[in-house]
Parts: structure tokens; sequence; C-alpha cells
């Protein structure tokens, strides 16, 4: 599976190389065009596409770093590097959005007055096209290679596409005397790079700070519950590497499970998680659960008492374990099938003394009258995370 996760990062690397190439051209495009047009929204527009720039050389720079295998520095992997490249990325938007809006305002309260030509807005029209064709690629290019930061990209690019269709809008409305709709155009875009910027810092911080959607623990602690031998999910911690997904699980068990059996089951879980939420590492720790007989250990016995009752009776057929033998008084022995064919009155018990010889193991003995004569059985219940009885010996009482 780490193979696999470097081959799709190094796979989203060809999203950030297309998206760089496809932002400087039309960023040298747009501003040209702005500075002899005089639209301040396509300017705008074009420092916008030059942190867009930045940003995806940022995220180049990160997916390239993230490929590389874990060391004695970074034993988890330098995953994390994709996120530091998109908190690096929002700092570059930001300020760029600074210095676009203080001149933009600028422009608004000294009431400059400059003629827009309409060639601005082909300009924008044609980078919304483009855009809207980068944005398809890289967000289907970053569902393949289930890359988070190239999904962001994605997502600007987007957001890009939009933005260019308003500026269209705004140059076309400016070309008829209207500068001020261009000048507003222009704040409302250096708006959206905040946004941006805000949202993408926002996400790295909360990944660097190892936070985690709660609604995935819920859905993995529900997840693992299914699974054979979990009493209980004790609590999961999560956290991300770049787009790859961490977990600690804690689960509760039965003590009377071997460490082999335990084992075994933590291997359940894992390969669980990673098949079914394709989380990348998972590490399983297993406690002993307090089994509901132990929270009541005094009245243990009369528990056993109610159980025996029910196989002396033929009751519950699930109470005898599956290699179940009984020495009838007549020196016969039986299996669990012979067992199940006997039927009885029903039968009282008396003189009923527990023994127990262990945390799983109990031995009792009692008499009961039937047809006339009276019979002492010693049985042996152990416990298999349930009670099963083991064996049964009667014996005729002169």
């Amino acid at each position: 599976m780490k193979n696999s996760r470097y081959q799709d990062l190094k796979l989203a690397e060809r999203g950030a190389l297309i998206s760089i190439w496809a932002y400087l051209i039309l960023s040298i495009l747009k501003l040209v065009i702005a500075n002899t047009t005089h639209s301040e929204s396509l300017r705008a527009d074009g420092f916008n596409n030059i942190t867009d720039i930045m940003g995806n050389i940022a995220v180049l720079i990160g997916l390239k770093i993230a490929r590389r295998p874990a060391d004695d520095d970074h034993t988890y992997g330098h995953w994390k590097v994709e996120s530091v490249a998109s908190l690096i990325t929002s700092f570059i938007m930001f300020v760029v959005g600074f210095f676009v809006l203080k001149d933009t305002i600028t422009a608004i309260i000294n009431n400059e007055q400059t003629v827009v030509d309409l060639t601005g807005s082909i300009v924008g029209i044609f980078s919304a096209i483009i855009m809207l064709a980068i944005y398809f690629y890289n967000r289907n290019l970053a569902l393949r290679s289930k890359s988070s930061g190239l999904m962001s990209a994605a997502k600007d690019n987007l957001s890009d596409a939009v933005t260019s269709i308003a500026t269209s809008i705004a140059i076309f409305a400016a070309s008829f005397n209207l500068t001020i709709i261009d000048r507003l155009m222009a704040v409302i875009i250096t708006v959206f790079i905040f946004k941006t910027a805000y949202d993408i810092f926002a996400e790295a911080v909360f990944s660097l700070s190892d936070g985690f959607d709660e609604e995935k623990i819920d859905t993995y602690t529900a997840a693992i519950a299914k699974l054979p031998k979990v009493m209980a999910v004790k609590f999961i911690r999560g956290r991300t590497y770049g787009s790859n997904i961490f977990l600690d699980v804690v689960v509760e068990m039965s003590p009377d499970l071997s460490v082999f059996e335990s084992h075994e089951a933590t291997e359940v879980i894992e390969n669980a998680l990673k098949q079914e939420f394709d989380v990348f590492d998972v590490d399983v720790h297993v406690e002993p659960a307090i089994l509901p007989d132990e929270a009541r250990d005094a009245s243990l016995a009369l528990v056993i008492l109610g159980l025996e009752e029910q196989v002396l009776n033929g009751l519950d057929e699930t109470l005898l374990a599956e290699h179940f033998t009984e020495i009838r008084a007549d020196g016969l022995e039986i299996d669990k099938a012979q067992k199940l064919l006997e039927q009885h009155e029903h039968l009282a018990i008396a003189g009923f003394k527990p023994e127990r010889i262990s945390k799983k193991t109990f031995v009792i003995t009692y008499h009961y009258f039937e047809q006339g004569q009276s019979f002492a059985v010693t049985s042996i219940w152990r416990r298999k995370t349930d009670w099963y009885c083991e064996a049964r010996q009667l014996t005729l009482i002169a």
C-alpha cells in the first residue's frame, strides 16, 4: 500500500505542473491586457493567477518531498510536508491579496477615471474556459491519486474559472463608462483570494495540529464494533499525514482469548479499516474486557445454578460445550448429541455446592430426585466468553 501511495503522489505532480503552466500563461496575458485596457478587475484576476502559480509550485514541492520514504528523523514518513506546502501557499495568497486590495481601494478613493477596453472581457471568458477544463482534469486526477493537495488545487481552478467569468462581466459593464463596477468587482475578486487563502490555511492548520473529523471516528467505531471478538471500542485517535489517515485503536476483548486469538482479531480490524475506508496505517491495542459475571462475582454461583438447572431439564442446548461428555449413573458415557435426545420431567436441584477452581472454571455438586430415585451430580462449567457445561457425572444414591 505504501508503494502505491508513493506512485499516487507522483501521479498528482502531473496536475500541479499543468496548473503552473496554465496559470503562468494566463497571468502574463491578463496583466498585459489589463495594462493596455486599464481594467482593475482583470489586473486583480491576473495577480490572483500569480498567487496560484506560487501555490501550485508549493504543492509540487510538497508532493516531491512527501514521496521521500521514512527515515530515522521521520519515522512516519514525510507526508505532512503536503500540509506545510499548503500553509505556505495561504500566506502567499494573503500577502498578494492585500496589495491588490490596497491598490484598488486607492483608485476608488482617488476617483481615477479610465477607459476600459472590451478586449479584457474576451480574455476573461477565454481564461474561464481554460480553467474549467483544467479543473475537471485535476479533479479526476486527484480522485485517482487520492491526493488532498491536488484536490484543493482543483477546487482553486474552479474558483478561478468563476472569478474570470465575473471579471468579464465587470469589464463589459465598465466599457460603458461604468468604471466603478470594474473596481468593485476587483474588490470582490480580492475577497475571493482571501477566502481561498483562509480555507487552505484552516485545512492545513487542522491537519498539522492533528485535528480529525469526528464523523469519521464514529464511522470507524461502528464498523469495528461489528467485527468478531470485539466486545467494545474503547477509543479511536486519528490524524492525517498529507492525505494519509493514521489511526490508534483501543478495543476490549474477552480475557479468555489467547494471545494468538487476540492478535488475529487485531489483524482483522486493521485489514477491514484499510480495505473499506482506505486507512493508511492502523495500530490496534487490546485490553481485557470486564465481563458481566466478573462485575458481580459474589452472585456468580447463582448464575451457574440457573444454567445448570436448564441443562438438567434439557431447556437450552447452547449451554453444552461442543465436546461435552456425561457419565450416566449406569456407567455409560454419552456425548452432546446423545444428551440432547434425553427428555426429563421438570427436575429441581437440591444441596447445591459451587466451588470456583479458577477464573474460568466452576465445579458444582448437587442432587436431584427423579422417578423415586436420588442422583448425585458433579458438573464442570468453563467460561469461553460465555459459560458452557464441559462435563457431568451422575451417581445413583443408594
